[in-house]
């Protein structure tokens, strides 16, 4: 079954909501001018799973479940990550995202800017929808987190000597910080204690930390077909992630020189990078980057195991392994 399948499947129970937050999304997301419509609609078709939409809306299943307040926040929350992307492939260069050309590729870096930031603009629309000034606060903190990711981000980049810290710090901003967030915001509005909201801002928080980790896995083990863009592209974008930290610390002497030239000089080595995602694949680095993935799946799940049994815990529970076991 593939990836989207599966979270279909597992988010068939909330169907009727996250149909609510695709409309409320693509309603805030329309414009009077369309030139700004025609790139909107362009990276819609490219938004992927929805699974941090999924997560805020399983989440509040676990305590008082508030659709009212929920779909403009999932909508938000879901609107943030879309304007991060739009400037993140700014950034990177990128030229395809889930194997569709990205904003900037079909319209320009000019008019992909204004898109993230009329982005950015509509999500503090939805989120004061929500009225209440913890998630305004919540969203102020997490755009800033988000921006400080990025920012590590580019100061790591083609720097061969990232340390093992550094990159959980680097994911912690860029990635388990947002999600933790849609699990926490969900948490407040729906009622929980103050212990529910940090326990579920943990949850999310550590799934995010196994997601990202195994992103970075599939960059080095997926397809261009399974993960819409070549393996290997972070090393040809200079980035080092856990599993070259891990196959460096291993066996890295036989291969130091050339991985220090892909990663400082981007672009120069192309036909070379294949040559080292093989090298990484046949090492210890992928199963070692797997075994962290795993222990921040194990913590989500033990911090689950607090809520009762219902229906929709489970789900999340799945979820968990969902986020393990994607293709690879």
């Amino acid at each position: 079954m593939s990836n989207t399948a599966t979270l279909s499947r597992l988010f068939a129970g909330i169907e009727p909501d996250m149909e609510a937050v695709d409309r409320l999304f693509r309603e805030r997301a329309t414009s009077g001018i369309a030139l700004l419509n025609d790139a909107s609609l362009h990276i819609l078709g490219s938004q992927g799973k929805k699974l941090r939409t999924g997560l805020t809306l399983l989440t509040g299943k676990l305590v008082d479940y508030r659709p009212e307040k929920l779909v403009p926040l999932s909508a938000g929350f879901e609107m943030l990550h879309l304007a991060s992307l739009v400037h993140d492939d700014i950034i990177d260069r990128a030229a395809t995202r889930r194997n569709l050309a990205t904003v900037n590729a079909r319209f320009g870096n000019d008019l992909a800017i204004l898109l993230g930031d009329y982005y950015f603009a509509k999500t503090a629309g939805l989120i004061a929808d929500v009225n209440d000034n913890r998630i305004d606060r919540l969203f102020s903190d997490t755009v800033a987190t988000l921006v400080e990711g990025a920012i590590m981000e580019m100061l790591d980049a083609h720097h061969l000597d990232l340390s093992y810290e550094r990159y959980l710090e680097r994911i912690s901003a860029k990635t388990a910080f947002l999600i933790g967030s849609c699990c926490k915001g969900s948490a407040l509005v729906c009622g929980a204690t103050d212990a529910q909201v940090e326990e579920l801002r943990q949850f999310g928080h550590n799934l995010g930390m196994a997601f990202q980790i195994v992103d970075d896995i599939l960059d080095y083990t997926g397809t261009e077909a399974s993960i819409g863009k070549p393996a290997g592209n972070d090393l040809r974008q200079g980035m080092v992630t856990l599993p070259l930290i891990y196959s460096l610390q291993s066996n890295g002497s036989g291969h130091l020189e050339l991985v220090r030239a892909i990663v400082e000089e981007p672009g120069k080595h192309n036909d070379e990078v294949d040559k080292l995602v093989a090298w990484v694949n046949a090492g210890p680095g992928i199963d070692a980057a797997l075994a962290d993935a795993k222990r921040y799946a194990a913590r989500a799940s033990d911090i689950l195991n607090a809520f009762p049994s219902v229906h929709e815990r489970l789900v999340l529970d799945d979820i968990i392994d969902y986020v393990i076991v994607r293709e690879r």
